[in-house]
């Protein structure tokens, strides 16, 4: 499969675009400010040798402050992609093999969460929760975003349940949940890392939704690509836009859409190889 992988222009396209930003990320905040720390003297100022991406209307670093968005934005999506996995995993995988009352029940549950308008309850609970860190928000992009995932494992469970090589495990007396967990998510694991990736770059695209109209987490004291596109609330770029400070907006709207693009192009990628009828075609 890897070989594969690498032989598709998507993914490596995609995938090097990708690594980029991640590693951008993650290095990114070593090497530059405190992406908190102000420099009122220097406020609103453009690129410069001193701020390779200008300051604020407050004097902070946009340099620094798209560094940490990044690393924050991306974490976020990490945490919240994880969650929604896990739960799709658990709801789509258990409940299928073992069929009757279980498969009804989780997918009775998927079907509920599926048509609950997620958004509207993210805004309350945002709006609720006084004080929300990345890990908060998170959690709840994270539990509220998985029944697509699980509906698409059901499916595969449903038939990889019906193989020859399960039917021996049957008959070898093992039980169904070793059954699960030993034979039929292994060789789900491409599918499942689909989805995951799928997950991250949807809480990312979330959570940046919900920073622009003020509902993310705290800009106080956190900092992510949703933050500095906050049009409402404390963020920038409700001043950004009047004094034409194109350096404050245009960068965290750049990395988020270039972002999202490599992810798509990658999971394009990743579904040609993975998916039996495109790799035939």
């Amino acid at each position: 499969m890897f070989e594969l992988l690498v032989r598709s222009r998507k993914f490596v396209i995609g995938a090097s675009v990708t690594l980029a930003i991640v590693l951008f990320g993650i290095i990114g905040p070593i090497f530059t400010r405190d992406p908190l720390e102000l420099h009122p003297f220097q406020a609103a100022e453009p690129p410069n040798s001193e701020f390779l991406l200008g300051t604020g209307d407050l004097g902070e670093d946009m340099l620094a402050q798209l560094a940490t968005g990044t690393r924050n934005s991306l974490l976020i999506g990490a945490i919240a992609g994880g969650i929604a996995t896990l739960i799709a995993i658990l709801l789509g995988g258990l409940g299928p093999y073992k069929g009757g009352l279980m498969d009804e029940s989780s997918n009775a549950v998927t079907n509920v969460v599926m048509v609950f308008p997620m958004l509207p309850l993210l805004i309350l609970l945002a709006a609720i929760l006084e004080s929300r860190s990345t890990f908060l928000v998170a959690t709840l992009i994270g539990a509220t975003s998985w029944p697509w995932a699980a509906r698409s494992i059901r499916s595969q469970v449903l038939t990889l349940k019906e193989r020859g090589y399960i039917d021996i495990a049957r008959m070898s007396g093992m039980k169904d949940r070793k059954i699960v967990m030993t034979e039929i998510l292994p060789n789900m694991l491409a599918y499942i890392v689909v989805v995951f990736v799928v997950s991250l770059s949807i809480a990312v695209l979330t959570e940046a939704g919900l920073s622009m109209i003020g509902l993310g987490p705290d800009p106080n004291s956190n900092v992510t690509l949703g933050t500095m596109l906050d049009f409402i609330g404390t963020g920038s770029t409700q001043e950004a836009l009047p004094w034409n400070l194109w350096w404050m907006f245009i960068p965290p709207g750049l990395i988020l859409t270039v972002f999202l693009l490599a992810v798509f192009v990658m999971h394009s990628g990743m579904d040609e190889v993975f998916n039996p009828r495109l790799r035939s075609v």
